[in-house]
């Protein structure tokens, strides 16, 4: 079997695999990343750096038939405006698409929408607006060009691609990570294209989600650590042997196994930890996570309050918990 071409892109990593009809199928587009601060060359940066991590792979943009992203954000999506713009197909799960096709203003839109969603679960307002602040950035800095819509193809789940070694890669619904989120599975050689469903560095947790409403709004929350624990047991059952992720080197053998069982026992023991702090009383995510965290610095409490609402969730669709307003601020309890 041929192995695919990996395309290192500083921190990310992408991958190209030939197809069966000629020419390859990427997973991910990579990170549009300028190549010096203020440089708008659009033919620079980490573009110019995959054009070369194909060529020495023997291929040329042109031979990019189709990208398939495993999700919205912008270090993995960043450069889809661009392949389409060189022919390729761009394929991303259905709920997704708005945001690829929006680009930095669909984040923009939300910014406002996750710090009111984080004073609701009783972060302090001043602290709340600490979040909202700019921040100076550092190297590298991403930009997010939108991908034209018309551009964009909706990809069902199990939708397969032939390769030019005789497997066939196959699209797997992953949601959690994002609403759209896939994965893509090699049955042949149990490759497993994970994007930020696992990675080898750290166990992904939940984000705040807000799907446009019929206006184009920002609309309610989606509660993603319960479809995304859902989607990493349905991967489990594959028979992965090797996982190739969205960052860091591909892991084989028993260290992928490892990346499942981690994944499992953080939110397994997490949600145990939880549900005893409320035996011992009803409380809201930030009141839980400064129970929890007592020492946790305050430019930690956005992620900290982000991941105890998506725990929150899990024992919520477990009937386990129930969520109550008080005084403007939901408070958790254990259910009778």
């Amino acid at each position: 079997m041929t192995d695919p071409l990996p395309l290192p892109l500083g921190d990310n990593a992408a991958y190209a695999l030939p197809l069966a009809e000629g020419g390859v199928l990427l997973v991910d587009a990579g990170p549009d990343i300028p190549g010096t601060e203020g440089d708008t060359n659009l033919e620079g940066g980490t573009w110019r750096e995959i054009v070369a991590l194909l060529a020495a792979g023997g291929f040329a943009p042109g031979d990019v038939r189709a990208v398939l992203l495993t999700h919205w954000h912008l270090d993995h999506c960043g450069l889809a405006w661009r392949w389409a713009a060189e022919g390729a197909r761009i394929l991303a799960g259905a709920d997704d698409i708005e945001p690829i096709a929006t680009g930095q203003p669909w984040n923009d839109a939300r910014v406002e929408t996750r710090l009111r969603t984080l004073i609701e679960h009783g972060c302090p307002p001043e602290l709340a607006a600490r979040f909202s602040q700019p921040t100076r950035r550092r190297p590298p800095v991403y930009r997010w060009r939108a991908c034209p819509r018309e551009a964009v193809e909706a990809v069902a789940d199990g939708a397969e691609f032939a390769l030019e070694d005789g497997a066939s890669l196959r699209v797997v619904a992953a949601p959690g990570h994002t609403p759209g989120n896939l994965v893509a599975f090699v049955e042949a050689t149990g490759d497993l294209y994970s994007g930020d469903t696992l990675l080898p560095g750290t166990t992904p947790t939940p984000g705040l989600h807000f799907p446009a409403a019929a206006d184009g709004a920002p609309g309610e929350r989606w509660p993603s650590l319960p479809p995304f624990v859902t989607s990493v047991e349905r991967l489990r059952g594959l028979g992965v042997r090797r996982v190739l992720p969205g960052h860091g080197a591909p892991v084989e053998g028993e260290a992928a196994e490892r990346l499942f069982v981690r994944f499992e026992r953080h939110h397994a023991r997490r949600s145990t930890l939880v549900r005893g702090l409320l035996e011992e009383r009803p409380d809201s995510a930030y009141g839980l996570v400064r129970r929890l965290f007592p020492h946790l610095p305050d430019s930690r409490i956005a992620q900290a309050l982000t991941e105890l609402i998506g725990q929150l969730d899990v024992l919520v669709a477990r009937g386990e918990a129930i969520a109550e307003p008080r005084d403007g601020v939901l408070v958790h309890r254990l259910a009778s």
